[in-house]
Parts: structure tokens; sequence; C-alpha cells
């Protein structure tokens, strides 16, 4: 399922960038063009309506003027028709005129709204989709660098920027566009000389205001950041106030904060400074400007220029396009933060993926084999972002069908890492693997995955009930297996303690079950998997002495006829394995059976040793830190 790209990451997994109002900008709509393309002539339609809602704008702005001057001096001629066939003069008729175009004009809005609503709607469901869909088929190391949360902003707050940019933006660029079009081409019908003068004084009042508007939010922004900051002060103060008080530290932590709260008087002072600044700038030039267009336009009026309705109508339009004009820099504004939503929800979209299949999981068929075989052949692994450290060097091993063997080594020797690698989590950087003699890469990746299950150590738990947790592993499971599953883990007796039994809510990545609980939820989805490979990744870290034994059995009988990894510390974990590999610094130091490992008086027979006598881990002690 490759795309036809692989987009620039983002390896800080950093806020959504915002797009520039550059062609480069305007052509990510050529990007989403194939979600919008089932709707074009619904969305073309919405287009037409809001040009026609311009336009009733500017002649409702148009009526109002002409009401307001046949109210004043009703036996001033008009210096122009008025484009509707009415009696300029005749106030009711103006009146009912008005309210008829209002009418007509809220229900294109009504129209427009809802049918623009609907086909975004429409689009916004298949690009969450697709987003979704790209972003759990990405391969593990595109997780390594990014935060979780910055992953569900793509789903989350950049698809609703470009619902907004479809919905709201777009419409509201055009409508803007005709007001300010049209409004100037009226205003030069009324006076030429006052439309170039409104044109050289208050637009570009109002965007100095505005640009110093944005100079004094980034003002504002900076205090609350400097405020923030001496918060922190004080919460980390107060968290560790036994530290504070033991290495008497009082004093450091009042000049620390000393010197935050001098930064937020200073920043908020020079704040009140330019907003002070910016106050007389209004009354100077926002009102000098209207003062000034006033005054030339009651000059004209006197001088018989302009028509009562001529002047009238001309201060209502300027106020319409002034105010179009100010609000065309928030829509650019918010069109760059929908260019940037669609560029990152599209870069995710087109990254290349894994291979997976999405179909739905085929009915379960008994396997003829009970077991695959995994072939290391010379496998090395470093991550992408450290390609100095090998995590894995010259690593050859067979885990042959219906064996078992166990890894042992010390924290970053390269355990899970070389489990990682049968999942395909992560691909060798050199050698060859082999699983059922077929190269890792010629695998159909979904049906190869369906065959194993994996116990991690650190268990994650979806926050739905118990049974959908074990059900997992195997959907199609009839309630009796589910129950079996549950024994077999030795958590059927925690669960039928529950009031809910099955039915019971783990919550939030598993938080109300313990972590022996959870790790048992964790097995029991595993035997219900009834896989042919099995990863037990230390599946009994969080079990204490009597619930492992007890369920060191079991696990027994889960890994008779298939193959099995199991990564562990424990002697009593491993020592019942076929094979063990003693791994250290991503290498494989020695292999063999238990007895065969004693009897060679090596690193195993040292841990051995240290264990019995409840000694440390000299595999730990020994490991390369370094090495994950």
């Amino acid at each position: 399922m490759a795309r036809r790209r692989t987009p620039p990451t983002d390896p800080n997994g950093d806020p959504p960038r915002k797009g520039k109002l550059n062609r480069e900008g305007f052509l990510q709509f050529g990007r989403i063009a194939p979600y919008l393309r089932p709707h074009r002539i619904k969305f073309a339609f919405g287009i037409v309506l809001i040009t026609l809602s311009g336009v009733l704008t500017l002649l409702v702005t148009r009526l109002w003027g002409q009401l307001g001057g046949v109210g004043v001096d009703p036996a001033s001629p008009s210096g122009f028709d008025l484009p509707l066939p009415i009696d300029g003069s005749d106030l009711k008729q103006i009146g009912l005129a008005i309210f008829a175009v209002l009418v007509l004009q809220s229900a294109l809005s009504f129209i427009r709204l809802w049918l623009f609503g609907e086909i975004t709607t429409r689009m916004l469901k298949a690009l969450r989709m697709d987003a979704f869909a790209s972003m759990i088929t990405q391969k593990m190391d595109f997780f390594d660098s990014r935060r979780v949360g910055d992953l569900g902003s793509r789903i989350a707050a950049d698809i609703e920027a470009i619902r907004d940019t479809f919905t709201t933006v777009l419409a509201e660029l055009v409508r803007q566009s005709i007001i300010i079009g049209g409004g100037l081409l009226a205003l030069m019908t009324f006076s030429w000389k006052l439309t170039f003068l409104m044109l050289g004084t208050l637009p570009v009042a109002m965007l100095a205001a505005m640009g110093f508007g944005r100079f004094i939010r980034k003002l504002s922004k900076k205090t609350q950041g400097a405020v923030a900051e001496s918060n922190t002060i004080v919460s980390e103060t107060l968290t560790g106030i036994v530290s504070v008080k033991a290495f008497a530290r009082e004093a450091f932590e009042m000049a620390r904060y000393r010197e935050r709260v001098e930064e937020v008087r200073g920043i908020a002072l020079r704040t009140a400074l330019w907003r002070g600044a910016f106050a007389s700038f209004i009354i100077i030039m926002i009102f000098g400007a209207i003062t000034l267009v006033l005054f030339q336009g009651a000059s004209m009026l006197q001088s018989g220029e302009l028509t009562s309705e001529q002047f009238f109508s001309f201060l209502l339009m300027t106020g319409l396009v002034a105010g179009s004009i100010g609000g065309i820099a928030n829509i650019f504004g918010e069109l760059q933060r929908g260019f940037g939503a669609i560029e990152e929800v599209m870069d995710l979209i087109e990254r290349d993926r894994e291979a997976v299949d999405l179909t739905p999981e085929p009915e379960r068929v008994q396997a003829t084999t009970r077991g695959l075989s995994v072939q290391f052949n010379n496998i090395g692994y470093h991550y992408p972002n450290r390609p100095d450290v090998e995590v894995l060097a010259g690593i050859n091993l067979e885990v042959r069908a219906g064996e078992t063997l166990a890894l042992v080594g010390g924290s970053g020797a390269g355990k899970s890492t070389l489990a990682s690698l049968i999942t395909a989590f992560r691909t060798p950087t050199s050698g060859e693997l082999l699983v059922d003699g077929v190269p890792l890469e010629k695998q159909e990746l979904t049906a190869m995955r369906r065959r194993m299950a994996l116990v991690p150590q650190e268990v994650i738990l979806f926050g739905g009930t118990i049974e959908e947790n074990i059900r997992y592993g195997r959907p199609d499971a009839s309630q009796e297996d589910v129950r079996q599953a549950a024994s077999d883990a030795l958590a059927l007796a925690f669960i039928e303690d529950f009031p809910e039994g099955f039915s019971t809510l783990v919550g939030e990545r598993g938080i109300q079950l313990s972590g022996g609980q959870r790790q048992r939820i964790a097995l029991a989805r595993a035997f219900l998997r009834d896989p042919e490979l099995l990863l037990l990744d230390e599946a009994t870290s969080a079990l204490d002495a009597v619930s492992e034994k007890a369920i060191q059995s079991a696990l027994e009988r889960l890994m008779q006829n298939r193959t099995s990894l199991v990564i562990a510390h424990r002697l009593s974990t491993v020592r019942s394995a076929d094979r063990i590999a003693v791994l250290e610094a991503g290498q494989i130091v020695e292999l063999g059976s238990h007895s065969e490992l004693m009897n060679q008086g090596g690193r195993y027979q040292e841990l051995v040793a240290h264990q019995l006598d409840g000694g440390k881990d000299p595999l730990a002690e020994h490991s390369d830190l370094n090495a994950t």
C-alpha cells in the first residue's frame, strides 16, 4: 500500500506549521482535490450562492442609503436609478424591497451553510479514515520520533482546521472579495473624489492599526509565557519543598523567583506603554480618517455635488468596505492555518506505509504446522537516528519450528530489539532474516503477524472491558474460549471477583488494574490467539513469586508444539527452554541448553550463581548501556 511520495519528517513532533500565502500555499488545495472531487458540483453551486449573497449585501447597503437619504430630504433628486423596479422616492417601497432582499439573502445563506456542511462532513470523513489508516500502518520507527499528542492532532486539530477552511474561510474570502470589489465600484459611481480620499486614509489607517495590534498581542503572549515560567518555579519549589529545606536552598529559590517576577514586570510595563500608544493611534488615525471623509462628504453635499441618498449610501458602503478590508487580513491568517493543516495531513496520508492488509481478519483456520522457524543470518541493526551505535551486530541464530528459545542478558543487550525484528517492527540494517525459509521482506506482513502473539514487558490495555481486551487476540472467539483463556492465564479468579466480571472497564491504558492483573490479561490474549510463534518479553515481570510459579506451568502448556521466544532475567522462566542465548552488547556470547551452559562455566553460570545467592544480575552490570 505504498504511496507516491515520502515527505520530510518532523523528528521533534513540533506543532503544525503555518502555510504560506503564495503559489505553493494555494497548490495545497490540489493535494486535497481528490477528496473534494466527488462533491465538485455541489461545491460550485455553493460558490455561486456565496457570490449572490455578496451582491445582495451590496444591494441592501445601497437601499439603506436610499432610505436614509429620502427620509432626510424627500425632495432631493436621486443621482442615479436604483437597480430595482421600485420608486426610489417612496419610503414604503424601499422598505419592502429591503425586507425582500434580506429574506432572500437569509435563505441563500441557510442553503449555502447546509450545503458546505454536508460537503465537508463527507469529505472529512474520508480524510480522517485515510489519515488514521496511514498513521497505524506506518513502520515502528515513524513513532520513535513523534509525540502521541502530535500524531493525535493530525486527526483532531488539523482536520478541524481544514473543516473551517472549507466551510467558513473560503466562503468569507469569496464574499469579502466581492464586497470590496463591488463596493469600490459603487463608491466610484457616487463620487470618485471622495472614494480616492477614503482609500488614501481609512484602509491605510486600519491596516496599520491591525499591524500595531498584532505587535501588542505578541507582547501579551510574551508576558503570559514569563508568568507561566514563574508559576513553574513556584510549582517545582513546593513539590520539592523537602529537598529545598533539606539543602537550605530557600534563598536560591527566592532569587530564582525574583528574577522571573522582574522579567514579568518589565514585559508588562512595556506592554502597557505600547497599549497606550495604540489607543492614541486609534483616536488620531482611525477616527481622524473617518472625520476627514465625513467632512469632505458633507462639504460636497452642501455644494450639491452629492445628493442626500448618495451621501448616506457612500457612508454605509464605506463602512462595509472598510470592515471587509479589515476582516480580509484575519481571513488570510486563517487561510494560512488551513494551508498548513492541509500540508500536514496530506504529508501523513501520502507517506510510504507498511504493506498491511486492512481487510477484516478472516475466519480462523487451524494451522497445519505448529510453529514457525526463524533464521538470523549475520543480522545487524542500529536506529535510524543513531547510526554510530550498533544495537545488534553479526547475529547468527536459528529458532527452530516448535522450539522454545530463551534470550537472557542485561538491560540494553539487544533482546527486545531482536524480537522486534521478527515481528517486522524494525528492519535489519544488515544481514538477512528468514521466516519459514522466506526472506522477511517477501513475507505477506499481515498474514505473518496473524500467526504470532506478543506479550510485551510494558502491557498497555485498551480502555474498554476486560473481555474486549482478551478478545482482541481473536475477535471471532466464543465466550467459552475467552473464559478458558482467562483461566489458563490465571486471570479468571480476579475477573470474577469484580462485580461486573468480564464486563469490567479497565480504564485508559488499563489504569484500574494492577500491573500483575494487566499482565495476566495480556497473557490471556496470547492464550486465546493460539499462535504458531509466541513472543514473551518479560511476560511475568509484574507477577509475584507465587503467581509466577503458578502461571509458569500454564505458559509451558502454551509453549508446547509451537515456536516460542522468551525474554527474561529470572532463572525460573528460562531454565526449561530448549536453548538459551546469552546476549551482551548486541552479540550472542553463549548458546546452549541450561545444562550445557552451566557446564561451560561462563556468563550464564555466573548469572545463575548470583541469582541463587540472591545477588545482582552480573549481565546487567556488564551490559553496554548505550545499546537498547
